[in-house]
């Protein structure tokens, strides 16, 4: 009888330790600010983004976590070229979210380091064609609002096949390179003797 029941304890614990892992394998939160991709086998079934407690069928689906929030990204300076031939250094940041996690997984494998290689290239390539297209008077005229929206539309439209967008791009500084910086205030200074 002592023996039946030590059984029986022994018994329950199993079930007990067998059910918590169950459960535990069986549901996930989502956070604000983030997507949570199902995946069965490999294969996405399921996105979710409203916060809260989920099921998924234990040791079948696995969850992958991404961020929906809005990202900073500091893209290194780079030279560009103006219409007029005048060589500047361009300096940019950009926002970016995704905004399609499917896609997002399928393209970059939900990599932020890829993301933030595609981005550069895309602002790069996009900053090289505005800046090329502009003399440079009209570049100080354009710099700020628009000189930001062009550069991001123009981005976007190479970046969106990835189910990522570019919320702004902005220019933290657009300068002359260091040896034309003298050349220019020196022209600057006797023009105005």
């Amino acid at each position: 009888s002592s023996i039946m029941k030590k059984n029986g304890k022994v018994l329950a614990l199993i079930l007990a330790l067998l059910l918590i892992v169950v459960l535990y394998n069986s549901l996930y939160t989502v956070q604000p600010k983030e997507y949570v991709a199902v995946r069965q086998f490999g294969r996405i079934v399921n996105v979710v983004d409203t916060p809260g407690l989920r099921a998924k069928i234990p040791f079948v689906q696995t969850i992958q976590r991404i961020s929906a929030a809005t990202i900073l990204y500091d893209i290194p300076a780079s030279d560009v070229i103006t219409k007029d031939k005048k060589s500047m250094i361009s300096d940019n940041y950009v926002l970016w979210r995704v905004t399609n996690p499917t896609l997002y997984i399928q393209t970059l494998n939900a990599v932020e380091g890829r993301a933030a290689e595609r981005i550069e290239a895309a602002v790069y390539n996009s900053l090289k064609k505005i800046i090329s297209s502009m003399t440079q008077d009209e570049i100080i005229a354009a710099r700020g609002d628009r000189l930001t929206q062009l550069i991001t539309e123009d981005a976007n439209a190479d970046i969106r096949v990835y189910g990522i967008e570019i919320i702004q791009s902005e220019i933290k500084a657009l300068d002359l390179p260091e040896d034309n910086k003298a050349a220019v205030f020196t022209r600057m200074i006797s023009e105005r003797e």
